[in-house]
């Protein structure tokens, strides 16, 4: 229960011992919160490794990062980062003091997925036989061309961009011939699109920009199993945004990792049909969070 109400509900140790002891009668420390929390270390480990295993078999995987505010006596008060890497059945969350490529190196090994759906930071590249940018990401640039006074290029590209993702919508229906032959269409739209002139600063900025990523923008099309945004991570991430935000980041690495560990734990188990409670609660017990 304190690991659900503190990393689930971002409730501090203060308040943890106060709704104890108001609603249980149970007259227990801040210290011993802390305690009862880093015992659940060992089973959450068991369940971390369970999760990595099945990520590193992963064939398409999201990943995204965010902010980790950590403050100890070692490291002093910096910025960490928290990762994240989604798949279908399987969120792995980890929180270290790099943004760089080496994270994911560490996290997957040699696994190597068929397909990298991210934003287009650059640790995040060249992780996949294939990659598929976060579309989200694309069209929030769009619409600040447009908002910026882009008369033709910045409204095209936001048509083509929804348009494609209405196919995405679509695949469950459609035959593989037929996927391919939009995903032609769209490339073919694309190009049409990067002759168009420019008026703004912002607009060359965002035909630079296309043009470099432009390979990357339509892969969810041909690739059933591959999203057109980065969603699913982002998602994943928000919990721990808002936690960062309640208790002002973590006094400690352990508690930095446990915390990883247990949103591992509530992801994974939320993909799989199991509630936060429960996830927690089975892994704790040292029994299984995936479907069967």
């Amino acid at each position: 229960m304190l690991a659900y109400l503190h990393h689930h509900h971002a409730i501090a140790y203060d308040r943890l011992a106060r709704l104890m002891a108001e609603l249980f009668g149970l007259a227990i420390s801040e210290g011993a919160v802390a305690n009862a929390l880093r015992r659940s270390a060992k089973p959450l480990e068991a369940a971390g490794a369970a999760i990595l295993e099945k990520l590193r078999h992963a064939s398409v995987i999201g990943c995204d990062e965010t902010g980790a505010r950590l403050s100890t006596e070692a490291l002093g008060t910096r910025m960490g980062w928290e990762w994240v890497l989604v798949s279908d059945k399987a969120v792995l969350h980890r929180i270290a003091t790099s943004r760089g490529r080496d994270v994911i190196d560490e996290v997957l090994g040699e696994h190597r997925p068929r397909c990298w759906v991210s934003d287009r930071w650059t640790a995040q590249q060249n992780r996949a036989e294939t990659h598929q940018v976060c579309l989200a990401h694309v069209l929030r640039d769009v619409q600040y061309a447009i908002d910026a006074g882009e008369p033709q290029f910045a409204p095209a590209l936001r048509r083509l961009l929804c348009w494609a993702i209405a196919i995405g919508r679509r695949r469950e229906t459609l035959k593989d011939t037929t996927l391919a032959q939009y995903r032609v269409t769209a490339d073919r739209r694309l190009d049409r699109l990067l002759a168009m002139p420019v008026i703004t600063e912002v607009g060359t900025e965002l035909l630079r920009q296309t043009k470099r990523w432009r390979g990357q923008f339509f892969t969810f099309i041909t690739d059933r199993d591959a999203p057109p945004t980065n969603n699913g991570a982002e998602r994943a991430l928000r919990p721990s945004v808002i936690f960062r935000k309640v208790t002002n980041g973590f006094r400690s690495l352990w508690g930095a990792e446990i915390h990883a560990l247990t949103r591992s734990v509530i992801g994974t188990g939320r993909l799989n049909g199991i509630t936060a409670h429960q996830a927690i609660s089975r892994a704790i017990e040292g029994k299984a969070i995936f479907a069967a």
